[in-house]
């Protein structure tokens, strides 16, 4: 494994940012395509989009921090903080011109505050069941206590089948545990310090863009599963409605994690978007 450090660079790396490591996998050539996940998840959401895109433009798709093979955090961060780790692994790639995002969530919020602070950076924008505003008061209490669980106890059993349904389709728990196990075996090996700290940035600490939505220039594609329970399809209006020339998407029969429930309506949404 080695650190990104010129154009050109192919394959797994470690890039350095104020976040620790952040794990990237630079595949394919032409024009550069950043995938940042959802929380919870690494890189590997976007499997079953990855090779589509590939094809036509140079993906490069990152474990957040302290999430996958990226380093674990140790520290209180923000989502303008994960703005900054993304321009660091832009620098580390060799990426100087615009770049084509996508972003699922966490990866959405992320993409939308990069889109704002540098606009000169983000060619096209790829939204995907993500929020411009904070997380609902009346989630608040629910998820204080799942994060409570998670930072001193770990992702145990009562916790994981309490996060299942707000990830994923009722269908999908009961009928596709080859998506559901991955997921909860995952998330159970992961740190629970660096789950604390970025429930925090993305949930407890999230301010509200949406009044600065009208700003963003890049032509932006908003998609969301009809069923997704953890940002609902109604926040997705509300950014299509405020992101100038945005276009909705709404995938049928999936929820919050929609590029793994529907992963071919999904990748025909972005390879349309980022054609």
């Amino acid at each position: 494994m080695k650190t990104a450090r010129r154009a050109g660079t192919m394959g797994p790396m470690l890039v350095e940012t104020r976040l620790g490591r952040l794990f990237v996998e630079v595949r394919g050539e032409g024009t550069p395509l950043v995938l940042w996940p959802s929380l919870l998840t690494e890189a590997s959401m976007w499997r079953f989009q990855i090779p589509a895109l590939r094809a036509r433009s140079r993906t490069i798709a990152i474990d957040p921090p302290g999430h996958g093979r990226s380093a674990p955090v140790r520290r209180p961060y923000t989502l303008e903080d994960c703005v900054d780790a993304a321009c660091a692994v832009l620098d580390a790639v060799g990426v100087e011109g615009p770049a084509d995002w996508a972003g699922l969530s966490w990866g959405g919020m992320t993409g939308m505050r990069l889109a704002l602070r540098h606009p000169e950076r983000v060619r096209r924008l790829a939204l995907l069941d993500t929020s411009a505003a904070p997380e609902a008061r009346a989630n608040l209490p629910r998820y204080r206590a799942m994060a409570f669980v998670a930072r001193h106890v770990g992702a145990v059993g009562l916790l994981l089948d309490r996060i299942e349904p707000i990830m994923f389709t009722a269908d999908t728990v009961r009928h596709r545990r080859d998506l559901v196990d991955p997921f909860r075996e995952h998330l159970a090996r992961m740190d629970p310090e660096s789950i604390g700290h970025a429930v925090d940035a993305v949930i407890f600490g999230r301010a509200d863009v949406t009044a600065a939505l009208a700003a963003i220039q890049a032509p932006t594609l908003v998609l969301c599963g009809r069923d997704d329970v953890a940002t609902p399809l109604e926040r997705s209006r509300e950014l299509a409605g405020a992101i100038p020339g945005a276009r909705l998407a709404v995938i049928e029969r999936a929820g919050h994690l929609s590029a793994l429930e529907q992963p071919d309506a999904v990748t025909a949404e972005l390879l349309a978007h980022f054609a």
